[in-house]
């Protein structure tokens, strides 16, 4: 089965560290497509593909001239590719060895849309603890099984379903919420959301100081409402948080439900110096989801 990896990247750092994981291995893709801007020049200083391994392994770069939005860049990146199998993989993931071919094994499978998890450890006590917060859904001590939906950062899906279901919501002005309402689509039109804990990236996000992961939840709380508004089935949202001053006044205790359902799973019991800064960022998101309501983007179609 063919394959093409889609790498969406704006001047990524760890772009150069992505795309050398990636070519080391154990299976290569077909062709890589990286879709965004690279100014500090990560690509020019790859060493050229060597051509021995199977798999080609191509390198396409897509400038999109000036910053796009993820969902943009991700859309761009999927309707060049040629590959039966598209893999999606963020600038900021190191994937490990067995990565492409856990992927393609779950495809051969049967499954049509497979994501993969992600491994908490970060630079630094901010880094990893916005991992804690961000993916403790999906790591790698957690079952396989079927989800609601899956993060983008690392999901492969048949062509086919890419074809059916159409792209990302490119109005999303940031990441982490265009792709639930893309994988919640995709779900609602048949397709089955597989999580396979087998297939696993570490995450190494740019967002290594305070200021950076309050900026990060403030901006998820005020993208991801919208999208629980749109779904409220999937997510159980109830009618008062179409108000603001719902998420204002019940912030704490939100937040410290959402916490204590991070903590009762025994595999995030090591990162409990993590629990502070998760606690923050669900106060966080309220508040962010208060502001988009107030502004009138939660409720845009």
């Amino acid at each position: 089965m063919s394959a093409s990896v889609i790498i969406p990247s704006l001047n990524a750092p760890t772009l150069g560290r992505a795309l050398r994981a990636v070519a080391a291995g154990t299976e290569l893709p077909d062709e890589v497509i990286v879709v965004g801007r690279d100014e500090a020049g990560a690509l020019s200083a790859l060493p050229p593909p060597s051509g021995s391994r199977p798999g080609g392994g191509v390198m396409r770069f897509i400038d999109t001239g000036a910053p796009v939005c993820a969902a943009r860049a991700r859309n761009l990146g999927l309707a060049a590719a040629t590959g039966e199998l598209l893999l999606l993989l963020d600038a900021d993931c190191i994937p490990r060895p067995d990565w492409l071919a856990t992927h393609r094994a779950r495809h051969a499978a049967g499954e049509q849309v497979v994501g993969g998890a992600v491994a908490l450890a970060g630079s630094n006590y901010w880094a990893q603890s916005d991992n804690v917060s961000m993916f403790h859904e999906f790591i790698p001590q957690l079952p396989a099984g079927p989800r609601v939906l899956l993060p983008t950062l690392n999901l492969s899906l048949r062509r086919e379903v890419f074809a059916a279901v159409g792209g990302m919501d490119e109005s999303f002005p940031g990441a982490a919420a265009e792709d639930a309402d893309w994988t919640i689509r995709i779900r609602r039109a048949g397709y089955r959301l597989w999580f396979d804990p087998a297939a696993v990236v570490a995450h190494s996000p740019a967002r290594t100081t305070r200021a950076d992961v309050a900026r990060h939840w403030r901006n998820l709380g005020h993208n991801a409402i919208r999208v629980r508004l749109r779904y409220p089935e999937e997510f159980g949202t109830p009618a008062g948080a179409r108000r603001a001053a719902w998420w204002r006044l019940l912030s704490p205790l939100i937040a410290a439900r959402i916490t204590a359902s991070v903590y009762a799973k025994r595999a995030l019991w090591r990162h409990w110096p993590s629990l502070p800064v998760v606690y923050a960022s669900k106060m966080l998101y309220c508040f962010g989801a208060a502001r988009a309501i107030d502004s009138g983007f939660a409720t845009l179609p």
